[in-house]
């Protein structure tokens, strides 16, 4: 019995190996400026532009690693591999082993766009579907001459989430803010506020008191 006993323990304990050392295979490490999959050696690089979010990840990790004791967990973006591209929610960031560089908003070639308010979870509270109003919000946004500034007043919060024909898998997502004086795109790079003058007008984005002198 005794013998009997010892063959199941030794038998559970190569399980339990075999499933330590799947788990540590699945992970990541840090390699210079990205993350190599130890699995399947592939090294991913981050996504710089903080714009960028999946439309849709999946539910379950796919790998994950270790930053100063607290587990990190990399998600699969649907319609694209994860051998090539994952997200990760808890940082809000995007890693890369694709060939392709995402682009910047005029390159992204946004053919809708909605406006949501910004919490523990998004949501939508209106929707642009005029190209030629998407058009003049991109290059007003992209126009060094437009004027910007390094603060707003007493503000409320959205973003603007543009979409692709030509990337559905993102998001485009910028910081959009009101006050009583105005709309302004949050440039999050340089951290300036850019005045949207009246594009955004029929929207009343802003509820709060006007302001007085």
């Amino acid at each position: 019995m005794k013998k009997i006993t010892r063959i199941i323990c030794f038998a559970m304990a190569l399980i339990c190996l075999s499933l330590s050392l799947a788990s540590c295979a699945n992970r990541m490490t840090m390699n210079g400026n990205g993350l190599t999959h130890k699995k399947t050696g592939i090294t991913y690089t981050y996504v710089f532009d903080p714009a960028y979010q999946p439309v849709e990840y999946e539910t379950e990790a796919y790998t994950k690693w270790k930053r100063n004791d607290v587990k990190i967990e990399y998600y699969a973006i649907k319609g694209l591999e994860p051998t090539e591209w994952l997200y990760c929610p808890m940082m809000g960031e995007i890693i890369s082993a694709a060939d392709e560089v995402l682009p910047d908003l005029r390159g992204f070639e946004p053919t809708g766009a909605y406006i949501c308010i910004e919490g523990n979870t998004a949501y939508t509270i209106d929707e642009i579907k005029s190209q030629d109003l998407i058009n003049k919000i991109v290059e007003r946004y992209l126009d060094e001459n437009t004027t910007s500034y390094s603060t707003v007043m007493d503000s409320e919060n959205y973003s603007i989430k543009f979409t692709s024909e030509k990337y559905p898998e993102f998001y485009y997502n910028l910081v959009l803010v009101a006050d009583c004086d105005g709309v302004y795109i949050h440039d999050r790079l340089t951290g300036r506020y850019i005045d949207m003058g009246l594009l955004f007008n029929e929207y009343n984005l802003y509820t709060g008191d006007d302001y007085e002198e």
